[in-house]
Parts: C-alpha cells; structure tokens; sequence
C-alpha cells in the first residue's frame, strides 16, 4: 500500500489515484463522519440558506433509468432534511460553496487534490460542493457528470455502480453521445461492466468525468458529501459534446472529444462564440 497524501480530511492513494485518473474510480478514505457541518441541524440550516435553485427535493425510489427531474417539495427545504426518511425523499443541496464555512471546507480537502492532478489535463479550475440526503432504500438513476468528483459518505451505506468501460472506449464514447442527445442508454451494457463501491461512514470513491454511474443506499438515512471539480479538458470537452451533438442533428458523424486537441479547441471556440449570441439565435 502506497503512503496517502497529508491531507489531514481525505486520505488518497497518490500512486492508485494516479493510476486511475481521469477514467476510473478508485476507493478513498476520510475524517469527516464527524464534522460539525454534516450533522442533520447545520445541513437544515445551509437547506434554507440556499438560493431555491441549489435545492432539489425528489423521490427517493426513482427507477435507476430515469429522466427528468420532478420536484417533491413542499415547506421550507430545512423540514424536508429533517423529515426525508419519513417522507421518503432525496435531498439534493448544490453548489454549497456559496456559503463561506463549506468553501472553506471544500478547498481544505481539494487543496491537495489540486497538486494531484496539477500536471494532469491541464490542472484543476472550478471547485463546488454538494450533498446528499437520501431516505432508506433510495436510488440515484445512471447518470453522467461533467466534473471529476470524490464522493465521501458521511452517515449510512451506499452502493456506487460505476460504468467506466475502461476496455471498450468506444462504448463509452457511444453511451455518452446517447445521454447528451437525450436518446436511450444501453443500461445493460452499463451494468455487465459495472464495478460496485460500498462507501460507508468515513469512505469515499472518486468518480471520473463523463463515466456513467447510478447509486443504491441501504437500511437508514444516507448522507453524502460530493465535492466535484473541472479541469481544463473537462471544460473544453463540455464545449465539444454541445457542438458534436449539434452536428450529429445535421447528420454529421464529428470526431469525439480527444481525437484531435486543435479540432477540439476549434469547437470549444465556437462553443463560447454561440453562448455570446441572443437566446433566439442559439436554439
């Protein structure tokens, strides 16, 4: 076993992180099960706190195929935390690092993180945080995500299903060009690949960008700390997957993102130069 880092909140694997950065998950492990900021009242507090867009309240056993995103919420978003396992709802909490004390928090564990990854697809830029609130017996559907993110459990058991297809790239690349156009996923394929991480109180699992997972939770309230982050690859391939999905409406088969740097930067340049123009002109 390789030494962790010193982070004095994650420990990390520096040779198995290495190894598997950007494509594949690996376990972590953490010192935050305690953290004053994590008990049910602070998460309350930070629900009511939030501005209405950083707070989704779903149903809890959403079919793991699942699209679109149904508001549950009723009350104030504070009754809902301390209510979800009798209501039966995950509570989403996005973009905590709008208040200063999870900022603060956030950098402390992706400070060292950054070193990391310093030399890696252009290094670190956006940081955020989220959490997790989820009933007994909850589900997240497969999705993917745009950022690299250490998912740190903080109270009861998940189970992460990461589908990286780490031999078969072009499957990857296929089922993603899928999800951005909204058309159906091959989840089977997802699942014959699937490699399952139990996180409980005081681990952790590293998702990479643009890799299907979904999520199971077991017996009790689960609580979960996400603190995902962009690199420059990342964000230049998000501006690809916009332009390659609108080629693909055309009728054109582009290259993906990574088969050619000057092409890729061509398309993220004329992914801002679209975002400049008015709405009506974009759609």
């Amino acid at each position: 076993m390789h030494a962790p880092t010193h982070s004095t909140l994650v420990d990390i694997d520096a040779a198995a992180f290495a190894d598997a950065f950007p494509r594949r998950s690996v376990s972590v492990r953490h010192r935050l099960a305690d953290h004053p900021l994590f008990t049910i009242d602070a998460i309350a507090d930070l629900a009511d706190r939030l501005p209405p867009e950083s707070v989704r309240r779903e149903r809890g056993n959403l079919p793991l195929v699942n699209h679109g995103y149904v508001d549950v919420g009723e009350g104030p978003p504070s009754e809902t935390v301390r209510n979800v396992e009798r209501t039966g709802t995950r509570v989403s909490l996005r973009d905590i690092q709008q208040a200063p004390e999870y900022a603060e928090l956030i950098d402390e564990c992706l400070d060292e993180v950054d070193e990391l990854v310093a030399e890696r697809q252009g290094g670190m830029t956006q940081r955020a945080g989220y959490l997790f609130i989820s009933c007994p017996a909850s589900t997240t559907p497969m999705h993917f995500d745009r950022e690299h993110s250490f998912l740190l459990q903080v109270r009861g058991v998940k189970h992460v299903s990461v589908a990286a297809f780490d031999d078969d790239p072009v499957a990857l690349q296929r089922e993603f060009d899928r999800w951005v156009d909204g058309r159906e996923c091959d989840f089977e394929a997802m699942q014959a690949v699937a490699e399952t991480f139990t996180i409980k109180p005081g681990v952790g699992v590293y998702l990479p960008s643009f890799v299907p997972h979904w999520v199971k939770t077991e017996a009790g309230i689960s609580i979960s700390f996400s603190i995902p982050f962009d690199t420059e690859f990342v964000e230049r391939a998000e501006a690809v997957a916009r332009i390659n999905k609108r080629m693909r409406r055309l009728h054109l088969s582009p290259r993906p993102v990574g088969a050619s740097e000057p092409v890729d930067r061509t398309k993220a340049a004329l992914a801002r130069s679209l975002t400049k123009l008015p709405r009506k002109l974009r759609a």
